[in-house]
């Protein structure tokens, strides 16, 4: 099994929503980790593979024939948010004035905008990818809602202590793990969930050989 130790240092800011904060002036708000699922696509799309066919709705299981996989990527130290952010989703904004839909628009007590909070330019992440064979990594990859992200891409010497996050939704849906995962934890004491999202299930504090142990049979029989 190959294992790099990658960072990931944003190159622009990142916008991709997890939770909405509360009050009158509520915002879309990035969470602090790069997901597992958009960083293994994104890595596919740079090395070429990418897959155009159109889904109504993802086919996450189709990670488990990539070839590789990238854990959750944490953050190193600290990261900033970016300021609150208003995004306009009007329909009537396409170069041109449409003077009716914007009539209509003003009348409408549903107004189509929002406000959207993402995490700074320059902010450093770390993952574990895992591969049966050698995996030459792009220099960069793009993320995002509409993929308006460059993330610099680095192999980086392994450290002590290092700490790696998973995502319990992958290791169940895609490569049928979770149990190993599970086993693992409990044997030596490191139950940390936390919930996200629906297909977002954080598990911290693993460190390089317990993740290279819960995907030996996936990736150690190169």
């Amino acid at each position: 099994m190959e294992a790099q130790v990658v960072r990931l240092t944003l190159l622009s800011h990142l916008f991709y929503f997890t939770e909405v904060s509360g009050g009158s002036t509520s915002a879309a708000v990035t969470g602090d980790f790069l997901g597992d699922l958009a960083l293994n696509y994104a890595f596919r799309n740079a090395f070429g593979q990418r897959d155009y066919t159109y889904r109504k709705r993802p086919n996450y299981q189709e990670i488990a024939d990539f070839g590789f996989y990238c854990t959750v990527a944490r953050p190193v130290e600290r990261h900033h948010k970016t300021e609150a952010y208003i995004q306009n989703t009007l329909f009537n904004v396409d170069g041109y004035i449409d003077v009716k839909a914007i009539e209509k628009s003003g009348k409408s007590p549903f107004k189509n905008f929002r406000q959207v909070q993402g995490i700074r330019a320059g902010s450093v992440f770390e993952a574990l990818l895992l591969s049966q064979q050698p995996v030459k990594l792009p220099p960069v990859i793009r993320m995002g809602r509409a993929l308006e992200t460059m993330v610099l891409v680095e192999t980086v010497p392994e450290q002590n202590g290092q700490e790696f996050w998973l995502n319990a939704f992958s290791l169940k849906t895609v490569f049928d793990n979770l149990d190993k995962a599970t086993s693992v934890m409990m044997e030596k004491g490191k139950v940390n969930f936390s919930f996200i999202l629906e297909n977002y299930n954080l598990i911290r504090q693993m460190d390089k050989e317990e993740v290279q142990s819960i995907f030996k049979p996936v990736f150690g029989h190169g």
